[in-house]
């Protein structure tokens, strides 16, 4: 249990304001010069404000609970936002320290039992009182940063772009060809936040063509919460048996759904056909889950080639979610690890992140360049009949 001061860490609110400008500077600068001359600089800043942006805190009184364990009473107090608020100090602030750890989503207070409840309702009202000040303090620093991004972002933008057509100008002027580079770029998609929020970083392919892609952290995020779900199915056999794949796939939609907010462009995860998980990007599918029961390696390749048939574009990522009623997993498991290399879209066999959860790379159909992810999860859900 990771215990802090709330509202009085080591650090003011202006230290977290420098260091995410340095972040952001840094990222602009990072991206090649062909990049910064295609990209739509509207897309660019307004994907850098969202990433870069603080969600606000909630704090809800209305919600809060008290819990007793040796002599300990634990105040709990629901609340919502971005956690790392709670460790700066405001630059007006209360002297006022108090240590808090986070559980169950909520901010917790250790109060010591004493047989006087009068004294632990003044200590909690305390609590409640100054986390208000302090936060009416913060809370204005946390805005006047997200109002000045904009501003900020596209100042930066602007600075390194000009900086690039000069460096070019001057090269230009010397009058022998400049060799070019040939690299294919690719949409991204990516930052957790209270839900996590999904944003678009536009990216410049060789044909100056925008494709979008869920960047690799937002992948892993949503494969995690699909593998907790799928474990809920194996601890609990008996209650999930006997459900049909649109019932399983519905769980998992319900488990992934409150964890996520649409951006700007409005992805959010949909229920398409009869299985589908899908996270779109203007109408286009750039996240694609099956879940199908395993029915042989045939089967599995169908529903592979299903997954194919939806995408279009480059990096796109696909999951394939396999619930084997099976009594032994084990044989299974070395089935699909032996089987899938002769799928005809196979490209390689990427490091597992456990035993029944596979990674792959594919490519789409009819194009051996473009490539995408495909990760496999399994679970076990043996049934008695």
């Amino acid at each position: 249990m990771y215990e802090f001061n709330i509202f009085y860490g080591t650090h003011y609110f202006d230290y977290a304001i420098k260091k995410r400008y340095d972040e952001i500077y840094n990222e602009i600068r990072s991206k090649t010069d062909n990049y910064i001359l295609q990209v739509d600089e509207k897309d660019f800043i307004d994907y850098l404000v969202d990433k870069y942006s603080f969600n606000l805190l909630t704090f809800h009184f209305d919600k809060e609970s008290i819990e007793e364990k040796n002599n300990t009473i634990t105040y709990y107090l629901p609340f919502e936002g971005d956690e790392e608020l709670l460790k700066y100090r405001p630059n007006r602030h209360l002297l006022w320290i108090k240590q808090t750890f986070i559980q169950e989503g909520c901010v917790c207070f250790n109060i010591d039992y004493i047989n006087d409840s009068e004294r632990i309702i003044h200590e909690i009202d305390t609590i409640k009182n100054n986390i208000k000040e302090q936060y009416i303090n913060l809370e204005k620093e946390v805005k006047g940063y997200n109002s000045s991004l904009p501003e900020r972002i596209t100042s930066y933008f602007k600075s390194y772009k000009n900086e690039i057509i000069q460096k070019n100008n001057n090269i230009a002027s010397i009058g022998i060809p400049l060799r070019r580079k040939n690299n294919a770029q690719t949409y991204a998609v990516s930052t957790p936040k209270k839900k996590k929020i999904i944003h678009i970083e536009p990216k410049i392919t060789e044909n100056n063509m925008l494709e979008p892609t869920v960047s690799q952290e937002d992948y892993n995020y949503i494969l995690k919460l699909i593998n907790d779900g799928g474990k809920v199915f194996e601890r609990h056999p008996a209650i999930y048996e006997n459900k049909d794949e649109e019932s399983l796939r519905d769980h998992l939609i319900f488990i992934l759904t409150p964890h996520f907010e649409g951006s700007v462009t409005g992805e959010t995860f949909n229920k398409g056909g009869k299985t589908d998980i899908l996270l779109r990007y203007k109408n286009t599918n750039v996240f694609v889950a099956e879940c199908k029961f395993w029915k042989g390696i045939k089967s599995y390749f169908d529903a592979i080639n299903q997954l194919l048939s939806y995408l279009t574009w480059r990096d796109s990522k696909t999951a394939l979610i396999l619930f084997v009623k099976n009594k032994e997993i084990t044989p299974i498991i070395e089935k699909i690890e032996n089987g899938t290399e002769n799928h005809g879209n196979f490209v390689k066999k990427e490091e597992p992140t456990s035993e029944s959860w596979l990674n792959y790379t594919f490519h789409l159909n009819g194009d051996k360049s473009r490539e995408l992810k495909l990760a496999v999860l399994i679970f076990h859900i043996p049934s008695d009949t």
